[in-house]
């Protein structure tokens, strides 16, 4: 195998984290690396880790930016990537060393665009058993809603996929834009569930900061765009149906106990509106029922006290 693997690695503040993640990449089976590694205006000692760092291996590129988020960062690592396969790694995080050389073999062996591997788990609930498959646009995106595995670092891509694809700039939930426009512009997805990834649980971005008004439009904004762009079929149907239950659910409750970010109750009643078009009340949960049928004053109360609850 010759090909070159442009791994891009948005880097903001990272300081902590940056050395072990970049030494996951370096260490890698697979040798044939291009490193860009995009300083997005870090207000820590990241710029200088990065120098530091590709001084020592001349695989690694470094560069300097403005800070705009990590939409633009990864962009920048787009735009100046120069291999035939293209991987992002988020800063934090980490890789196992057989990870690449895996993926791209399973790549080139069935002549794959794109191949998928798992995160490690959070408990061990999660079944790992190593099978490998290749699935048609339909199953890939029902597995991907079904687990809400939309991160773009869990794949490799061939460059002729992404190299005219762009990040949305300045937003959250950005890996699902991205991930639904791949799925429609290829016709099968490797998937190996393995879990060669190793997500950093400790660091707490902006996915996990507190509830806001971008969280709350990004929400619907990307919701709305899966409904409309993902492959039709009366299966995935059902299955985004039942992901607009239970994330809308998850919104209704958010706001009502942080009711600045929705004071005329418009947003709820949107969500409301559109739980209830996708329920099947047969099979409707308890915090679905609250939603739809209580009132919006009882919620608010119910809301707040389950948070006090749950912080004590």
């Amino acid at each position: 195998m010759t090909n070159l693997i442009s791994v891009i690695v948005p880097v903001y503040n990272a300081e902590k984290y940056l050395e072990r993640c970049v030494n996951s990449i370096c260490n890698q089976t697979y040798k044939n690396l291009e490193i860009i590694l995009v300083n997005d205006g870090s207000s820590d000692n990241s710029k200088s880790l990065c120098e530091s760092l590709s001084k020592k291996d001349s695989r690694i590129i470094h560069i300097d930016q403005e800070n705009g988020g990590s939409s633009i960062a990864r962009n920048t690592g787009l735009e100046n990537a120069s291999g035939d396969i293209i991987s992002f790694i988020d800063s934090d995080d980490y890789i196992e060393a057989i990870m690449l050389e895996k993926m791209l073999q399973l790549m080139l062996d069935n002549n794959l665009e794109v191949v998928e591997i798992e995160r490690n788990a959070e408990s061990n609930t999660k079944v790992f058993d190593n099978s490998f498959t290749i699935e048609d646009p339909i199953t890939a995106t029902e597995r991907i809603i079904k687990a809400n595995a939309f991160q773009v670092w869990k794949r490799i891509y061939r460059r002729h996929v992404v190299e005219e694809m762009r990040f949305i700039p300045k937003i959250i939930h950005q890996d699902v834009f991205f991930t639904i426009d791949v799925i429609n512009k290829v016709s099968s997805i490797g998937y190996l569930n393995s879990p060669f990834y190793i997500y950093n649980r400790e660091s707490i971005g902006i996915i996990r900061s507190k509830y806001s008004e971008m969280k709350r439009d990004i929400a619907i904004r990307a919701t709305e765009y899966m409904k409309a762009n993902i492959p039709k079929s009366e299966k995935l149907k059902k299955v985004m149906d039942n992901y607009i239950v239970g994330y809308y659910t998850d919104h209704y409750f958010l706001l009502s106990r942080n009711v600045v970010f929705d004071k005329e109750r418009k947003f709820r009643k949107k969500l409301k509106r559109d739980i209830r078009k996708s329920s099947n009340f047969s099979e409707i949960r308890l915090r679905t029922f609250l939603v739809l049928f209580m009132p919006t004053k009882v919620m608010e109360l119910i809301s707040s006290s389950y948070q006090l609850v749950k912080s004590k």
